[in-house]
């Protein structure tokens, strides 16, 4: 089973979602697919009886939200979650695993549009997704797992509600926040700038997984003026929160990458076809301390190296 919510327009004329940005959630539930053709057999449930899939998937009370990033049509995003998913199976990981689907547009050159859609259904994440988890269970642990664009959505989303967003008493909070690949500018995660503050008043831990070789980081549509460097490829200020671990992957991505696919485009997707990588992600969802895991070696800075 797949779960995802959508914040792209259905077109029930042909059964599909298309690309454009909608006025509505809506809740899907995938029993099987999709296939090369991007064709599935399940569809658009209520949210009550999609909360209900969410409760009944994981074997623990466990939620991980993979948050996509730019140029993923809706095809991109399922097979991209379907090998997420697997791939925490295989390490270990016993929770559930649901997707944000906001509406990119599945173009390399649709840079701009995709984020200005990503800013205006960040909020969606949040009230549509965080919440309802946090208000159906409240104890439960909600990580999330955001790539390049997905990172700065992620930001949007948790900057617009405050301590008081959920019905139940306290602040709402999710437990591990993961960015891969985070297109989002790296002077922001530095102890005191706003991303940092933001982070470590919402999450337990922050993990950013970042590659010196990652290329699609560098281009000049993603950097935008005044050349300002990525978080998933420059890694954070040297100083920065005490629960915010920078993992260093360049080499790991060396050794386990066959220099004929070194690719731009593959050195910002690498992630999700390395076993490597599933592990050490598993290793922190399962809150074991970053400095002790299996996958990483110390470096002769704060960070960590995956390396394995």
């Amino acid at each position: 089973m797949t779960l995802f919510l959508s914040r792209r327009t259905y077109d029930a004329s042909k059964s599909k979602f298309t690309n454009n940005p909608a006025q509505l959630t809506r809740y899907v539930r995938i029993t099987q697919g999709p296939d090369a053709a991007g064709k599935w057999q399940g569809g658009i449930i209520d949210q009550k009886d999609w909360l209900d899939c969410v409760d009944a998937e994981g074997d623990t009370d466990e939620v991980l939200i993979f948050v996509h990033g730019f140029n993923n049509d809706q095809f991109d995003v399922l097979s991209r979650f379907d090998k997420i998913k697997n791939g925490l199976k295989q390490n270990g990981y016993r929770g559930a695993c649901i997707a944000f689907d906001w509406p990119s547009g599945g173009n390399v050159f649709a840079y701009d549009s995709d984020k200005r859609n990503a800013k205006a259904t960040a909020r969606c994440l949040v009230q549509d997704a965080i919440i309802p988890l946090t208000e159906r269970a409240p104890g439960r642990k909600i990580n999330l797992l955001a790539h390049s664009m997905g990172a700065y959505l992620t930001l949007r989303a948790i900057s617009d509600f405050d301590d008081t967003a959920t019905s139940g008493a306290g602040a709402w909070s999710l437990n591990e926040i993961m960015f891969v690949s985070g297109d989002a500018d790296a002077r922001w995660f530095g102890r005191g700038a706003w991303a940092s503050l933001l982070l470590a008043h919402r999450s337990a831990r922050f993990t950013n997984y970042f590659s010196q070789l990652d290329e699609t980081l560098n281009l000049p549509a993603v950097i935008g003026n005044g050349l300002r460097k990525r978080v998933g490829r420059a890694g954070m200020p040297p100083v920065v929160d005490a629960h915010h671990i920078d993992v260093y992957s360049h080499e790991q991505y060396l050794k386990d990458v066959p220099s004929k696919n070194q690719t731009s485009a593959y050195s910002h997707q690498w992630w999700f076809d390395n076993a490597k990588f599933y592990k050490d992600l598993a290793l922190t969802l399962a809150g074991q301390n970053a400095h002790q895991m299996p996958t990483r070696q110390p470096m002769n800075t704060s960070d960590l190296a995956l390396l394995s």
